[in-house]
């Protein structure tokens, strides 16, 4: 499960296909209602949208894809009846409306561990410039856990180039390779929950 998000929407960066969802016993109906958003192009920019800033206000959503208030407003209305963001009021300052997704939007290449075997041996690779961006991350948010789908999130490199990348970590090998590896600059910690009332009626 996807640490303070219900959902996570793997797609592919090229065609923009779902490929994946998680978790994997999501229920039906909230699988069409991603589906349903999903093929919708105003909803979807949204999505990725909040996915980006992690919570955000209509005007802010207007400025970044367009469209008028009005339109906004209905994608919006749907996308929280269809279970897939909350809105609540903020009266910090002036009054408005807050939108958080409860779902990530993230890349998940599925042809990246075949271009990686074909290219390089697994276990050595090591993209020093994609390593560092992680690390900043994670140093930009000290007292913080992420998940690996949050990571790409934030990072916006897909999934499994982000597990690789990390379990470099593990390798004496990789880090005798390189100065940056040789000690991991992260903390790894195992997350773990009951399927017991989430498994499928």
């Amino acid at each position: 499960m996807v640490l303070n998000h219900e959902y996570c929407l793997y797609y592919d960066t090229k065609n923009f296909e779902i490929i994946d969802y998680l978790p994997r016993n999501i229920d039906n109906t909230i699988k069409n209602n991603i589906i349903s958003a999903w093929n919708n192009n105003i909803m979807q920019k949204i999505l990725l949208f909040l996915t980006e800033k992690e919570f955000s206000t209509v005007p802010k959503i207007k400025e970044k894809i367009g469209h008028s208030m009005s339109t906004l407003h209905e994608a919006i209305q749907k996308l929280e009846q269809m279970g897939l963001i909350n809105t609540e009021i903020s009266y910090k300052g002036k009054k408005q409306k807050i939108i958080k997704p409860k779902i990530l939007c993230v890349t998940k290449n599925k042809r990246f561990k075949r271009i990686l075997k074909e290219a390089l041996n697994q276990g050595l690779w090591v993209d020093t410039k994609k390593t560092r961006q992680i690390i900043t991350t994670l140093d930009s948010y000290p007292n913080k856990y992420f998940t690996i789908e949050e990571l790409s999130a934030k990072t916006k490199i897909p999934v499994d180039e982000i597990k690789v990348l990390l379990e470099n970590y593990d390798s004496q090998i990789t880090r005798a390779l390189s100065d940056f590896l040789k000690k991991p600059p992260f903390e790894k910690k195992v997350l773990y929950r009951s399927t017991k009332n989430h498994e499928k009626q």
